[in-house]
């Protein structure tokens, strides 16, 4: 090779080094994905206010409404009878005609006055739910739709419910005394058509709580 020729490829070599030594050096990239799963617990859906309503009174000879058959209730005596605890006493009512709910799981009963104008003086009714939580969201819900709303503890043992007023004998207003309380998934409300004192309702609760 000339001399011409090697002091070409020598310039050509040089300029390589001088360019590689010029070109920036760019870090790999690294895709990293990374995954988190997260866990959400669904607090149950809130339970509805039980809609209130009142109750038609129910004279001698007519027939009880449907969903309802004259019958004793199974939970307490409608009447003095044995010295047991029952409706009469508890309410302060005498009781002339029983009819249980046969609409409701388990049943409710009503308890109608024995003059005029036979209004219902008592109820028990029963709403079943999908879990203990959704019931006792009802029951909240329920008093909170009502007014006077008042906690009361030990109805039954680890059995605790709610006071409050609400529609149940249509010449009261809204002033009827109600108590809830909850038994698992199960809603209970006793009413009451007293309008001046809650005991009336909480001593039903008291009676009924164990055997519902």
């Amino acid at each position: 090779m000339s001399t011409r020729a090697l002091a070409a490829v020598a310039a050509l070599a040089a300029a390589a080094l001088l360019l590689g030594g010029c070109t920036k050096s760019h870090p790999a990239v690294i895709n990293s994905t990374v995954t988190e799963t997260v866990t959400h617990t669904r607090p149950p859906p809130p339970g509805q206010a039980l809609p209130a309503h009142t109750v038609a009174p129910l004279p001698p000879n007519q027939s009880p409404a449907k969903g309802e058959v004259e019958k004793v209730c199974p939970y307490i005596h409608s009447n003095f009878t044995d010295g047991t605890p029952n409706v009469a006493d508890d309410e302060g009512n005498r009781v002339y005609r029983t009819t249980v709910i046969t609409t409701m799981d388990p049943v409710g009963c009503r308890f109608y006055f024995w003059a005029g104008p036979y209004e219902a003086v008592a109820d028990i009714v029963t709403q079943r739910y999908s879990s203990a939580a959704v019931a006792q969201s009802s029951m909240v819900a329920t008093a909170k739709a009502g007014h006077s709303a008042q906690t009361v503890n030990g109805l039954a043992p680890g059995v605790n419910g709610v006071l409050y007023q609400t529609v149940f004998f249509s010449d009261d207003g809204s002033s009827d005394w109600a108590c809830a309380f909850t038994k698992g998934p199960l809603l209970v409300i006793i009413h009451t058509n007293q309008t001046n004192a809650s005991f009336n309702a909480q001593q039903l609760a008291e009676h009924i709580a164990p055997k519902i």
